[in-house]
């Protein structure tokens, strides 16, 4: 093949002028030494097609690596959100370490008081002690009084002690549900196990002589072999019998659920509901042997009603908002 300067080539052009404008065909051009058919090489590069076809792709990656950054710093900077920020407001979030209160209880064979004084154990736990004074009524005793002398205090017919029971108790109280407004409510699951001391206090009876119309009247110790109905003339004073108490020791094990609503920070109301176990080392007698045999465990339903408070003994020193 010819080299006609660097180059042999064959050019063929057409030139047409129609209405001023020039129109030009593409110029088909042969190089010396290449085929007619090869195209043009191009240079190609790796880092130039990454950019080319995956730059969307990176980009997002590296504003997701940098997002995630950002969160995990936002995270370790800012206060987490409480119950106690949703309710009262963002600010300084007082760290509750202690918490008491006072409570009146009823159950399913009788009424009492307590006391209950916890620390908490981070911020959904609190452990603590609890005592409780209750009395216990069997389920069967009946009231009833003397009808020839109505000026007589009603009686229980077969009841021989009065009973009592001193509970002290270690408590968990864990919250299931954190209340998020004034309004709200916070439950909490209550577990209590223990040591309870039975009390009983004979009963004693005013008792008529002779038969009626009785002419004297004597306080005594009631005896259900002695003493009938025709010879009760009513109960006595409740403070016959304290110089002969009896004690009965035991355990005890306690389930509530508890619902606070007070809306304050620092003021509890609470109501809980729930089952108390007592097991005494001998069979309690609060009516008659000889009427209804004794028993050593009582199972009760309590519901309780408490006025509390709950604060920080570390004090608002050193706290920022």
């Amino acid at each position: 093949m010819q080299r006609t300067g660097l180059a042999s080539t064959q050019v063929r052009a057409l030139c047409l002028v129609k209405g001023g404008r020039c129109d030009l065909p593409k110029i088909p051009i042969t190089f010396a030494g290449m085929p007619p058919s090869a195209p043009p090489q191009r240079s190609t590069s790796a880092v130039p097609a990454v950019f080319r076809a995956g730059w969307v792709r990176v980009a997002c990656l590296l504003w997701a690596a940098g997002w995630a950054g950002s969160g995990a710093l936002w995270s370790q900077t800012q206060p987490a959100s409480t119950g106690h920020d949703a309710v009262f407001g963002e600010g300084v979030d007082v760290v509750l370490t202690d918490a008491a209160r006072f409570h009146v209880l009823v159950h399913s064979q009788g009424a009492g008081v307590g006391f209950l004084r916890g620390k908490y154990k981070g911020a959904f736990r609190t452990v603590g002690w609890q005592g409780d004074l209750v009395f216990v009524r069997h389920p069967k005793e009946e009231k009833t009084r003397n009808p020839a002398y109505e000026d007589g205090l009603p009686y229980v017919f077969g009841k021989v002690n009065a009973h009592h029971a001193l509970r002290i108790q270690r408590y968990r109280e864990d919250v299931t549900a954190e209340k998020f407004r004034k309004s709200g409510v916070t439950v909490a699951h209550v577990q209590s196990y223990g040591a309870v001391v039975g009390i009983s206090k004979p009963v004693y009876l005013e008792i008529g002589y002779p038969e009626i119309p009785y002419t004297s009247i004597q306080v005594e110790r009631y005896d259900p072999l002695v003493h009938f109905s025709d010879r009760i003339y009513g109960r006595a004073p409740w403070v016959n019998g304290l110089d002969s108490l009896a004690l009965n020791p035991g355990v005890t094990l306690g389930q509530r659920l508890g619902f606070e609503f007070h809306d304050a920070r620092n003021t509890t109301r609470t109501l809980e509901a729930g089952v108390q176990l007592d097991v005494y080392a001998m069979p309690v007698e609060i009516l008659a042997a000889a009427f209804v045999p004794a028993r050593r465990a009582h199972l009760t339903f309590t519901l309780c009603y408490a006025w509390g408070a709950q604060w920080s003994a570390k004090g608002l020193d050193g706290v920022r908002p």
